[in-house]
């Protein structure tokens, strides 16, 4: 077991932030589980590090940092979201990975993500999975519609050259609106 001296107070510190919850939790879909306080004391650093790959990706999404969001991912990476058109696809490998986040950002104006709760599992010091909730703002170019999308990411994780990257993440919608925006909060062209 991997386990670090700070442990103890990282994980104390996680429970109170409550990214961690003080009942061992049980298997949920997709190889996801709770982190229990006893996954966080034995991978403190690892469960920090997850917590923000993850905020890192929505940040670099909102702000179409497609290079950063590009290294988040492993080599063979594969990100899919299990939604109808034109919001469900898949991506295999990183190359397709960028491309993929180039070409949606030419088909919207707009992106506001936020990503929470996020719940973190480390299996080894190699391998992780999370489950965390998007809440998503997008303006389609094409119709200036806009569109609020909540749902769940199952991401799971690899450690590469000493660094955590999403080797899978799949995005299942949940909640899917349009919602109007007054002219006034529309930006400028």
């Amino acid at each position: 077991m991997h386990t670090h001296k700070l442990a103890p107070l990282a994980a104390s510190l996680l429970t109170l932030l409550g990214c961690a919850s003080t009942q061992e939790g049980s298997a949920m879909s997709s190889r996801i589980a709770t982190a229990g306080v006893s996954n966080v004391e034995a991978y403190p650093i690892d469960h920090l590090a997850l917590r923000s790959l993850i905020e890192r990706f929505a940040d670099a999404a909102n702000h179409q940092d497609w290079a950063a969001t590009e290294e988040m991912f492993a080599k063979d990476a594969v990100w899919e979201v299990l939604a109808p058109p034109p919001l469900g696809w898949t991506f295999e490998g990183r190359d397709a990975i960028r491309k993929g986040m180039a070409g949606n950002a030419e088909r919207i104006n707009l992106r506001v993500q936020s990503v929470t709760p996020i719940v973190v599992h480390v299996e080894s010091p190699e391998r992780a999975t999370a489950r965390s909730t998007l809440d998503e703002v997008l303006r389609f170019k094409q119709t200036g519609l806009d569109r609020r999308i909540v749902g769940t990411y199952s991401d799971q994780f690899v450690k590469q050259d000493g660094h955590w990257k999403f080797s899978r993440r799949t995005f299942r919608l949940r909640y899917d609106e349009e919602v109007f925006m007054p002219p006034s909060s529309r930006p400028a062209p």
